[in-house]
């Protein structure tokens, strides 16, 4: 009897070992997979405010292209309602010193253009 006692004891007591194994190992567990998830959730947020960061910048852009195309027609109309060869022929001094200003006005506007994306390109790469 006394051995059949100590047997259920030794067997109650590696059962009861065995189980303080299982839940150290899941604690440890848990532990990781609360660390996974909160690492998830941050790149999840980080996803999000980059998403509404580019939904803004297209907003932005649409903006912008809209406003250079309405610019476009008007520049096209101007074109259509005149018969520039004519107006050359007809007044030459008067069409060359438009001209030159126009192109003028051009090249800078594109000097400022490319002022702007160096800027942005230059202020990009140094961070």
């Amino acid at each position: 009897m006394n051995q059949l006692l100590i047997g259920i004891i030794l067997i109650l007591g590696l059962g009861g070992y065995w189980l303080h194994q299982e839940n150290q190992t899941l604690v440890s567990n848990n532990a990781a997979l609360e660390s996974a998830v909160a690492e998830q959730q941050a790149a999840f947020e980080a996803m999000k405010e980059s998403f509404e960061k580019q939904g803004q910048a297209l907003l932005n852009m649409g903006r912008v292209n809209a406003a250079i195309e309405a610019e476009k027609a008007e520049y096209l109309s101007i074109f259509a309602r005149h018969n520039l060869d004519m107006l050359a022929i007809k007044k030459p001094g008067l069409m060359e010193s438009r001209f030159n200003k126009g192109s003028q006005d051009v090249m800078e506007g594109l000097e400022d253009d490319t002022k702007k994306l160096y800027s942005i390109t230059d202020t990009t790469s140094t961070n």
